[in-house]
């Protein structure tokens, strides 16, 4: 899996997150506005349920192995799906991406749905997103004072300031 902490921490703040229900069956994907807005598909379409080879398409040629890998992988085992790639987006160009995602399983263990998540984490989109680390340092010196350890409040101070907010 990939260590996605930040970059899915800026994403989450972000609230760029596109939501999506892929159903095995029929093999549709329903999605909403902001899925299809990175998938570059319309809106109205993608509400109504669109094949799933035609959001496959549009990941980039070197990473669409990997990706459906690991789709297989996360509906086949049960496991979490969490993959970062790129989609060819007509207008934008390479739209740089993290997804992750669940495939469920029916009482008799059939995988029958699939729900994820995609944000971007690329350009515009992660330029206003907000660092993290000056909030956990923060988080993590406040709990250090509370519990009344000085020297990791110390430590915790100091790294406040070399990163620039304390």
């Amino acid at each position: 899996m990939l260590p996605l902490n930040a970059e899915l921490n800026a994403a989450l703040l972000s609230c760029g997150m596109a939501f999506f229900s892929w159903e095995l069956a029929t093999d549709k994907v329903y999605g909403d506005v902001t899925l299809a807005e990175l998938f570059d598909v319309e809106a109205g379409a993608m509400a109504t349920g669109v094949p799933i080879l035609s959001l496959v398409e549009r990941i980039s040629i070197n990473d669409r192995a990997r990706v459906a890998a690991s789709v297989h992988r996360a509906i086949t085992g049960g496991h979490l799906y969490q993959e970062r790639y790129h989609i060819d987006h007509s207008q934008r160009g390479a739209v740089d991406v993290v997804a992750i995602g669940r495939c469920l399983k029916d009482d008799t263990g059939v995988p029958f749905i699939y729900n994820g998540a995609v944000m971007e984490v690329s350009g515009a989109a992660t330029a206003s997103m907000v660092d993290p680390l000056p909030g956990h340092c923060q988080s993590a010196l406040d709990l250090a004072q509370k519990r009344g350890n000085e020297l990791a409040a110390r430590y915790l101070s100091s790294a406040l300031k070399v990163i620039g907010t304390g």
